[in-house]
């Protein structure tokens, strides 16, 4: 019996190992790699059973649709294939780098790299570098330059990284933004140096710059015999919290708003403290040209005689019947009667200067709006800090991000809840609270609920509607807010940030996308307006991209005989110089390489130009038909083009040039009342809520129209109303 209980045991343990080796081969698990990419990480996750791939999923909800999105489509195509093969058999696997979206394809490779890493156990170990020290370039905030970075490996560690030559500069407004790239100088450098790890964040409002060094230091690892990959090692963040408390007025913002809301409740006398999420001051108002200012005394008598420049009341009017009855009337009137005031108290009290008054390009051409002469980074900074230390308790705090505001238990706002970029957690104690966070141009979600689409941006990318969320989650009303955005720019949609073409070749590109002689559809495949028009200012129409519609014949005729319409950008010009009948006997390279940045569409019939296109064959045929007979001359145009810019398109190949507008801001925002209080969807004012600046601009505008052009109309209320809700709000809490 003893011996047969032994065997029995013997049996069970022999039966047990098998059942336990069976189960770990059919085991699966998954193995997670990340990497940074331009507006969020990729993450790669592996499944794996018995050291083969089962399945494998790429996500990157964060990047840029139009030029990251498709790499990754293309990428989960691609790793399809990895499925069923080993660990080992899929060591080699790297998707294509994409042209124009370089960060995301790198992304992908390494947050795969590091995926299959950690299925062989393999995280944390880096290949070897060689010492030495070069220059890299990359593509940062300038469409004219690329960053130069100098980069130095010692000892398998990168002991220096400097920007030696770059000209980070704004071409909407011609504004050095050298202050931006500082911001990576102070802060970034020194943590990927500490940290040894290209995995710290991206300095807020200063992503591009950030990037092009990041992706510096990768060329410099992957030149020395290393693999870049290996280097985004996660930085751990921190998790305490720190309480501040007895402020009387809290600003959430420290942009040109904030900034404005910041200096004039310091000047009632009010504890104040600041928070923006960027590492500078002054945000997107320091890389814009200027406000709109009526009548300020200190320049009406200095370049007008002492007169006024317009007539207060016909401006007024025009405004308001622009507007067919749906902006605030009282407070179009506010703000023309004291945006000159507001012009006079930057310049007295905090050493601003400004331009002569000028006209913009409204017909009636009034002169109403100045640009900012010198720094005004530097203008916002020192103002700032001048309030500052009107009392010592007033602070600020950069790279501070918002999240909620505090309420107590009857739901009375009593502070604000932030996150500082190390990841410690800031609530912050006050009795009113200032919203200047510079709506929601950079937040896709919002984007697509209130206007339908995600539009091209030229700003610094941190208006993510934080103030705007905020005032909803209390039930705060919306004036016009899906009105459409503020757009004075067009150029092509994916901007060739590279040496690949010149800068000759560039700017006939850009003639192609903005010039007359073609046809140009929006998204939805109609042509919404006159080529003849302001591309500029009214391709939002056609939605966040427009195509420009060539044969292949007129594409002939420019290489032999030269462009028959030259057109250059007004804003993001590439510096290259474009001009008619001179043969463009390269425009074959220029199409090629337009075409790898997604900017050039080629199609031999108008069924495959649709489909291409993503819109209706049968509405494209009837446009382009259309087209046709207007260009003939045996139908009148509707929009009244000249019949010598256009050429029937009966007839293909096309070739498409893809453009679109890149818009500064959205104009809708929170409901608010003369004091910049906000106003519930009740008719109810939140009384220690303020929002300012494009968080509260749409009571001056209706969603039947676009935003106006007077000149500097946004700017003007972005510092007009942060001076008075600063006022408002310092002198409630004294």
């Amino acid at each position: 019996m003893k011996i047969q209980f032994k065997k029995v045991i013997l049996a069970f343990v022999v039966l047990a190992t098998v059942f336990s080796l069976v189960g770990c081969t059919a085991k699966s698990e998954d193995f997670v790699g990340k990497q940074p990419g331009f507006g969020g990480d990729i993450v790669v996750t592996l499944t794996v059973s018995d050291n083969k791939i089962t399945a494998i999923k790429v996500a990157g909800d964060s990047e840029t649709e139009s030029i990251g999105g498709p790499v990754i489509d293309s990428a989960k195509t691609a790793m399809a294939d990895l499925v069923g093969m080993t660990l080992d058999e899929a060591t080699d696997f790297a998707v294509d780098v994409t042209s124009g979206a370089t960060i995301t394809s790198s992304a992908v490779n390494g947050a795969y790299k590091n995926a299959l890493r950690a299925a062989k156990g393999a995280s944390g170990v880096k290949t070897p570098v060689e010492d030495g020290t070069a220059v890299y370039e990359a593509p940062g905030n300038s469409v004219l330059t690329l960053v130069s970075v100098e980069v130095a490996l010692e000892d398998n560690k990168i002991t220096a990284i400097s920007i030696v030559d770059s000209t980070e500069v704004d071409t909407h407004t011609a504004i050095g933004t050298s202050h931006i790239q500082q911001t990576v100088i102070d802060n970034l450098i020194p943590r990927i140096l500490e940290e040894q790890s290209l995995a710290v964040d991206s300095i807020s409002g200063a992503t591009n710059t950030s990037n092009a060094v990041k992706l510096a230091v990768a060329q410099a690892i992957d030149a020395a015999g290393g693999d870049s990959s290996e280097w985004y090692t996660e930085v751990e963040k921190k998790t305490n919290v720190i309480v501040l408390e007895g402020y009387d007025v809290i600003v959430v913002g420290l942009g040109g708003s904030g900034s404005a809301a910041y200096m004039s409740a310091a000047e009632t006398g009010a504890t104040v403290f600041g928070i923006e999420t960027t590492a500078k001051i002054g945000g997107q108002s320091a890389t814009t040209s200027g406000p709109m200012a009526i009548n300020p005394s200190i320049k009406m008598e200095s370049d007008n005689d002492g007169e006024k420049f317009l007539n207060e009341e016909e401006l007024i009017a025009d405004w308001v019947a622009y507007c067919l009855g749906d902006a605030d009337e009282d407070l179009v009137r506010w703000f023309v009667e004291n945006s000159g005031e507001t012009m006079d108290w930057l310049m007295t009290e905090y050493g601003f200067e400004f331009s002569p008054i000028r006209a913009f390009f409204h017909p009636r051409m009034w002169q109403v709006w100045a640009t900012y002469t010198g720094d005004a980074t530097g203008y916002f900074t020192d103002a700032v800090n001048k309030a500052k230390a009107m009392n010592e308790k007033n602070d600020y705090l950069l790279e501070l991000t918002a999240e909620s505001l505090i309420l107590d238990e009857a739901g009375t706002i009593i502070g604000v809840k932030a996150v500082y970029y190390d990841g410690t957690i800031y609530e912050i104690y006050g009795d009113s609270v200032i919203l200047a966070t510079g709506g929601f141009i950079s937040n896709a979600e919002m984007m697509n609920e209130y206007l339908g689409a995600v539009f091209s941006a030229d700003t610094i990318g941190t208006q993510k509607g934080t103030g705007i969320l905020m005032g909803l989650e209390l039930d705060a009303a919306t004036s016009n807010i899906d009105m459409p955005v503020m757009m004075h720019i067009a150029q092509v949609k994916n901007i060739i940030k590279s040496n690949d073409l010149t800068a000759d070749q560039k700017a006939v590109l850009t003639s192609l996308v903005l010039s007359a002689d073609n046809m140009k559809v929006g998204t939805d495949g109609t042509r919404y307006m006159s080529e003849t028009g302001n591309v500029a200012f009214d391709n939002w129409i056609g939605g966040p991209e427009f195509y420009a519609i060539y044969t292949q014949s007129q594409i002939d005729a420019f290489r032999e005989e030269g462009l028959a319409v030259a057109t250059s950008a007004m804003f993001l010009n590439q510096g290259g110089t474009v001009a008619v009948d001179i043969p463009v006997a390269d425009i074959d390279e220029i199409l090629a390489v337009g075409e790898a940045y997604g900017n050039v569409i080629v199609a031999d019939t108008i069924a495959e130009l649709a489909e291409k296109l993503g819109v209706s064959e049968a509405v494209l045929a009837e446009e382009m038909a259309n087209y046709s007979t207007y260009a003939d001359g045996s139908a009148t145009d509707p929009f009244g083009k000249d019949t010598a810019l256009m050429t029937s398109l009966e007839e293909g190949p096309y070739v498409v040039i893809v453009g679109a507008g890149y818009s500064y801001g959205t104009c809708g925002g929170l409901t608010i009342d003369i004091n910049m209080n906000v106003v519930r969807t009740d008719g109810t004012v939140i009384g220690n809520l303020y929002a300012v600046g494009q968080d509260s601009m749409g009571v001056l505008f209706s969603n039947q129209v676009p935003y106006v052009t007077y000149g500097g109309a946004a700017q003007g209320w972005v510092l007009t109303s942060g001076f008075q809700a600063g006022k408002h709000a310092g002198e409630a809490n004294k």
